[in-house]
């Protein structure tokens, strides 16, 4: 099963942290963030992962044969001559890097538990997970009918519990094989075309989700992995 992994960003909210590193490398624990992310989509049984990046890749580049040795995922290397934003990114590295069968799209910077990665690659349809949280502000909310199928996304900024879209992505082969390579963003311009055809649908996750994009949030998945590693 094949991953496609979203490792272009800039990492602008964590450049006090991270200063000029990668964001999905950044130190856990004495772990990169990313070898944490490919041991979960291991177990959900992905076996090939092609890391789609533009900033620092180099940085991706020199860890790639130890990422591949303790991860046991066979790791690509796809990178952009400029940025592509993460709609533009996916189909940059799905015309280089073409799928076979069905695929996950997933961010970085995220973490989730291997049953999310599971949702998604068991699922018939193309779908992204969703995930419930107490303050969707952060996220903006999720609109789906009561059969799951998703309507569009509510803009960030909305306070109280909603569901959220937890950046994993479930999509058959030929899901985004008309689209252009072209710099595009995922949920402003990818989904929003599947939604149109109808095609898009959630799968809801209920388990860890954290996202590392904020020094306080990055603080607190320090915190958490130590716990749990600790169990």
């Amino acid at each position: 099963m094949l991953a496609y992994i979203l490792c272009g960003g800039f990492g602008t909210r964590l450049r006090s942290v991270i200063k000029d590193s990668q964001k999905a490398v950044v130190d856990i624990h004495g772990r990169p963030f990313l070898a944490l992310v490919l041991a979960q989509l291991r177990e959900a049984g992905i076996s090939h992962a092609v890391l789609c990046a533009h900033y620092r890749a180099e940085q991706l580049a020199a860890l790639l044969p130890a990422l591949e040795a303790e991860s046991g995922v066979t790791l690509q290397l796809v990178v952009e001559d400029s940025p592509l934003g993460t709609g533009g990114a996916v189909l940059n590295a799905l015309r280089k890097v073409p799928p076979s069968g069905r695929y996950l799209v997933l961010n970085a910077d995220t973490y989730l538990e291997p049953c999310a990665y599971s949702l998604a690659l068991n699922a018939v349809r193309d779908v992204l997970v969703g995930v419930y949280v107490e303050d969707r502000s952060r996220y903006g909310c999720l609109d789906c009918s009561a059969q799951g199928e998703v309507l569009g996304f509510a803009e960030k900024g909305q306070v109280g519990p909603g569901l959220v879209n937890a950046g994993v992505y479930g999509f058959t082969a030929g899901a985004l094989a008309d689209l252009a390579v072209a710099p595009a963003s995922m949920e402003h311009n990818l989904l929003p075309c599947l939604i149109a055809r109808r095609s898009l649908f959630v799968c809801e996750y209920s388990g860890a989700f954290v996202d590392i994009g904020t020094p306080d949030s990055l603080d607190v998945f320090r915190s958490y992995f130590s716990g749990s590693a600790a169990r």
